[in-house]
């Protein structure tokens, strides 16, 4: 009886936190998927649909449909589109299922480090800090990159502690992978490695062929990625396209939204006047105090790890640029939550007065705290109208639950395709405004452009051209800004009830 007794003791020694870890992914989805049913958005939901339709239907990404979000991103929403339908709210309903993983990896990459009240301050900024409490969901590839880079944290921290060269080689995959689903998080997440394996080689002193054989295991796990890409954009042809879509329209984008080298401007976006500012603050002053021990050999099997699991989040601070939206502060940040509460935890265990330390902890946390109330107070009131909203039976649009005007828009959206005569439905659909969500209305057709949204010749060069020779010998129906795009055309439906206005427009026929 003892000895059983002795067994179930040890068996349930764990903190609660660890023994229903899985409970974590349940609460999140609980408390992030009724979000993803309220409203749409015409540009940011649409060129995460198309693309996943496109390769669902057998489209070659890049070449056929354009992309620049992360082929690994559209690979998987593709399987989700193909089981499951064309649908916004499939999307939708899997980036809920990577967020609840995000938050079991935020977890196990700060359990290392963190008392479990402490690992609670974390998780309640991952839930207070989420932007869908005050904005449209986005199924976007931040969510499923940020996954990665946790788990690719959690892994190197893994192999410092235990120095297991699997974990190392997982490592390195999760690297490829946070590439494959958003390229400059992967980009980064391997400068992060680079410099902890070099950190590891200073602080421990190991040689130099030591260093170089656990770059190698590393770069065996990063590199599977890149050459899978490789090899199907060799066997598909798409090289060209890949290029331009996914590096030199990407950083003019970058350049023109980032200020075009500004200083000033750069400082603003990567240390913006809000509440988030803390987090890099406190990353940086983390990381320079770990460097700074380990300059001295003081507790090296302490601060290696730990400055391996801040890098993680300094290296997601890119996402701040070149666009700080509240989406893009939350998605870099993230990973940096676990900073601030370490940070929290060091004061808490300070030897200072009670007094002084709750005081110490209140102006550490007020400007999160004053973000989550924000929050709160935000998502109460979206959840609060849902009496209001409907329930879309629109194609593409199926359960989610819009405002009365949002549906009556899409609503005529639908009815003004139907008044495209018979003969005519059988041709092309040409989308000429820059909002991606337009194409779920239109026909099952071959590509005729990378580019189902206009937007100018800033991606491909020769676009309105090649877009004027492809009007001239197919005379598609055309959706654009204009009730005449083209002489000869005539519009068969407007609608007025956004701005701007929108026309379907056809040929003679």
């Amino acid at each position: 009886m003892e000895r059983n007794c002795e067994a179930k003791e040890t068996a349930d020694s764990r903190p609660w936190l660890d023994r229903y870890r899985s409970l974590l992914f349940v609460i999140t989805v609980l408390l992030f998927a009724p979000f993803a049913f309220l409203s749409v958005d015409l540009h940011h939901d649409g060129v995460m649909l198309k693309p996943a339709m496109d390769v669902a239907a057998g489209m070659v990404l890049f070449r056929d449909s354009f992309n620049q979000y992360g082929f690994l991103s559209t690979f998987l929403q593709a399987a989700a589109v193909k089981l499951f339908g064309g649908e916004i709210l499939v999307i939708k309903l899997l980036t809920v299922v990577f967020y609840g993983l995000c938050a079991v990896e935020l977890d196990r990459l700060w359990s290392r480090f963190l008392s479990v009240p402490f690992r609670w301050l974390t998780l309640a900024l991952y839930w207070g800090l989420a932007p869908f409490y005050l904005v449209p969901m986005h199924p976007w590839s931040s969510v499923y990159a940020l996954f990665f880079m946790l788990l690719g944290g959690t892994l190197m921290v893994r192999y410092l502690d235990g120095g297991s060269r699997r974990s190392l080689f997982g490592c390195g995959l999760a690297a490829g992978l946070a590439f494959g689903f958003r390229q400059p998080c992967g980009f980064v997440l391997v400068i992060a490695a680079v410099f902890t394996l070099a950190l590891e080689a200073w602080s421990r002193r190991l040689a130099w062929r030591c260093f170089f054989r656990n770059l190698g295991i590393w770069s065996g796990g990063v590199l599977c990625v890149p050459l899978f890409l490789a090899v199907y954009l060799t066997v598909c042809g798409a090289w060209p396209d890949y290029l331009r879509q996914n590096f030199i329209y990407v950083s003019e984008f970058g350049m023109e939204r980032g200020g075009s080298g500004s200083v000033r401007q750069m400082l603003v976006t990567f240390f913006p006047p809000e509440g988030f500012l803390v987090f890099p603050l406190f990353s940086l002053g983390l990381f320079f105090w770990c460097c700074r021990s380990l300059y001295s050999r003081r507790e090296v099997e302490r601060y290696l790890p730990l400055a391996a699991a801040v890098l993680v989040g300094l290296a997601s601070w890119h996402q701040f640029f070149p666009v700080p939206c509240v989406r893009h502060l939350y998605w870099a940040s993230v990973p940096m939550f676990g900073v601030l509460a370490y940070a929290a935890e060091q004061v808490w265990q300070n030897s200072w007065g009670k007094e002084a330390r709750i005081l110490v902890l209140s102006l550490i946390l007020i400007l999160p705290g004053l973000e989550i109330g924000y929050r709160v107070f935000a998502a109460a009131m979206r959840l609060s109208y849902i009496s209001t909203r409907r329930c879309s039976d629109i194609p593409g649009l199926r359960g989610v639950l819009m405002f009365p005007q949002e549906f009556h828009y899409f609503r005529s959206l639908q009815a003004g395709f139907e008044r495209v005569p018979q003969p005519l439905r059988d041709r092309y659909y040409l989308n000429m405004t820059d909002n991606a969500l337009f194409c779920r209305f239109f026909p099952d057709r071959p590509a005729a452009h990378p580019m189902y949204v206009d937007w100018g010749d800033r991606v491909y060069p020769d676009y309105h051209a090649s877009m004027m020779e492809f009007v001239r010998e197919n005379r598609p129906v055309i959706l654009s800004k204009s009730p005449v795009p083209y002489p000869g055309y005539r519009p068969v439906a407007g609608f007025p009830m956004a701005n701007p206005v929108y026309f379907l427009s056809i040929p003679p026929f």
